[in-house]
């Protein structure tokens, strides 16, 4: 088996994820919920081509660049986790003697988008100032210029998926995973899959992926978004303590907020994929 023609096509893919994520990020807007899932989108993408096609790179190199890229796409969740909330808290009719509570809730969580988008410009900046996009296209060329006429072997690729595939599932199926790593072991086949399919493979993938998929992102989404509601509050009360000294101001900021929580629960937080 030869891998040279599949790590060339893995080249390709990879800087096309690489140009994808620039331009995502380069045109993220705070409060742009949709912005924000394209660049989650392609950064996804993108660590998924680091594991599919490593083997054309140095194996410290791929380390590093997968911890870097990794730091962007914990800020990238946080913040689509952040701004979906927002959005379905901006939706809500509470009654009079609540409205107070919903809308520093509201408050608290564009303020808290804001230190998220933040924390992800510095993730992206590290991620510039340590040259990875410039120095995994370099790499990618090299295999492009030399193997990029060779077609791809089918057993060499399929080993590769396999491998892949089994990597992820064991992950999928070890005891008492997070949700989130649940989540993230699915969609990284989910890509592996769309990445691979130009080559025309039996991959042997679940018709059910992306239904399985949905079904996790949702549950992780409403157990996050309540803990946040939570947490939110929590501080919220530690703050008017430490400002004012005491907490006679706070009951009415707490009743909205319990309302909301509650509301949450009861609604499912519109248990799809959207907010």
């Amino acid at each position: 088996m030869r891998r040279e023609g599949f790590l060339a096509y893995g080249a390709q893919q990879t800087i096309a994820c690489i140009c994808d994520l620039n331009a995502r990020l380069s045109a993220l807007t705070l409060g742009d919920l949709q912005s924000v899932e394209d660049a989650q989108t392609a950064a996804h993408r993108l660590q998924t081509c680091l594991t599919l096609f490593a083997k054309g790179y140095p194996s410290p190199r791929v380390a590093l660049w997968k911890r870097r890229l990794r730091r962007i796409v914990r800020a990238l969740n946080a913040l689509r986790d952040c701004l979906r909330l927002a959005e379905w808290v901006a939706a809500q009719q509470p009654p009079p003697e609540c409205v107070a509570g919903v809308r520093r809730a509201l408050l608290r969580l564009r303020q808290r988008a804001e230190i998220l988008h933040q924390t992800l410009r510095q993730a992206h900046q590290r991620w510039h100032d340590d040259h990875i996009p410039n120095e995994i296209t370099g790499l990618s060329r090299r295999w492009i210029q030399s193997f990029s006429d060779e077609a791809v072997d089918p057993d060499y690729a399929l080993q590769v998926w396999r491998r892949f595939r089994h990597e992820q599932r064991a992950a999928l199926e070890s005891p008492a995973p997070s949700l989130a790593v649940r989540c993230g072991r699915v969609r990284a086949l989910l890509e592996a899959c769309d990445l691979l399919a130009p080559l025309g493979l039996p991959l042997e993938c679940p018709d059910d992926l992306q239904a399985r998929y949905d079904a996790l992102d949702a549950q992780r989404f409403r157990e996050e978004a309540h803990r946040l509601l939570r947490e939110l509050l929590q501080q919220e009360r530690e703050r008017t303590l430490q400002h004012a000294g005491n907490l006679r101001g706070f009951g009415r900021i707490q009743k909205g907020w319990q309302w909301l929580i509650a509301q949450a629960a009861a609604s499912g937080l519109c248990g799809d994929s959207q907010p």
